[in-house]
């Protein structure tokens, strides 16, 4: 039995040669998919035979399903662009009857919410990820929304290109240090993003699960809120950093807009589904300025899939989930993750 990874997704060159050499460096044998990239060839020039490759097309499982039994199997399912790992795959790959069944995936990033964990588990196949790799990238996305929209600069921006001086049409607004952010979860992204915002002089409330006890609160330097309702009346900006689970979806829905403050915004760097992207279109249409704007970098239906009733909304910045999209966030998370395969493949990282 051969240890071997199926890189199903990478970065662009440059940053794919960096994460294809950490992988050699390692002396590991891996199968590069070369369906997502935009010039193949050129990668084929670079490396030769030191790779194997592949070309599938990872969003259709049963063509997926089918490489994956043809080549004997993979060790290890790589991927960074939250490709949907479903039971039905990870029974097929984790098949004994083939040469390499499948041991573990290994995302390159922290959201895990398009593999099936629980399957994953059923079948003995470990999930590898790189929590805190983009941090600072999340972080400063959430801050470079908040100062954009609280200054209205996104009006005076459409203002200006279609030939209007709009220079007083609008009420003054605060500076950053009159506003209060509320961050809903409390995980490592959460405080990175508390951190860089007090640094700028923002009063951060915040909320989370039952762990989040005012000890906790205390230990993180967060001033704690008991309820989403409590955070949501005190807070100018609210910024939701939690995972999307059963209790998380729909989270943010009519009710939640309603409790809001007026004039206040809203981004979502986490994941979608945590809004009820119907409901907001709706509430933004039907109340026009009670909410400044929202930015949402994640969605319901993404990639070719993407279809939201958020498109054409008046102050919607609508981004394709690049929040964490920087060069060093995506080398950072390619590092973290080789060396998690190297370490899983080695017996340092042993399956609970």
């Amino acid at each position: 039995m051969t240890f071997c990874t199926l890189i199903l997704d990478a970065p662009g060159p440059p940053l794919l040669f960096e994460e294809i050499d950490r992988f050699l460096e390692y002396d590991l044998a891996i199968t590069l998919n070369l369906h997502y990239f935009a010039d193949p060839d050129s990668i084929i020039g670079h490396y030769g035979d030191r790779l194997r490759y592949a070309h599938i097309n990872c969003h259709d499982k049963p063509a997926l399903i089918a490489a994956i039994q043809q080549n004997g199997g993979y060790s290890v399912l790589k991927t960074r662009l939250n490709i949907p790992l479903d039971d039905e795959l990870i029974q097929a790959a984790a098949s004994r009857t083939l040469a390499n069944p499948l041991r573990a995936i290994a995302q390159a990033g922290v959201g895990v919410n398009h593999i099936d964990l629980q399957a994953a588990k059923r079948w003995g196949v470990a999930v590898l990820n790189t929590p805190g790799s983009n941090a600072v990238a999340v972080a400063e996305y959430v801050l470079a929304q908040t100062l954009f929209l609280s200054r209205d600069l996104n009006q005076y921006n459409t203002e200006t290109h279609s030939g209007h001086w709009s220079k007083g049409s609008l009420p003054p607004t605060a500076q950053i240090a009159e506003l209060t952010l509320g961050l809903v979860g409390t995980g490592c992204i959460a405080q990175t993003v508390a951190r860089k915002a007090q640094a700028l002089g923002m009063k951060v409330i915040a909320t989370g699960s039952e762990r989040f006890t005012e000890q906790r609160a205390r230990d993180l330097g967060l001033d704690r809120r008991a309820t989403l309702e409590q955070l949501l009346d005190e807070a100018d900006v609210v910024s939701i950093h939690t995972p999307l689970t059963p209790q998380t979806r729909g989270l943010f829905g009519s009710a939640a807009f309603a409790r809001m403050r007026p004039g206040s915004i809203l981004i979502n760097t986490a994941r979608g589904g945590i809004i009820d992207e119907d409901q907001l279109a709706t509430y933004m249409t039907r109340f026009p300025g009670h909410l400044k704007a929202v930015a949402i970098d994640t969605f319901a239906r993404e990639k070719d899939q993407f279809n939201s009733p958020l498109v054409g909304i008046a102050n919607a910045i609508l981004t394709p989930h690049i929040a964490g999209n920087t060069r060093a966030a995506i080398s950072q998370a390619s590092r973290q993750i080789v060396d998690k395969i190297q370490a899983f493949g080695s017996g340092d990282i042993v399956q609970d």
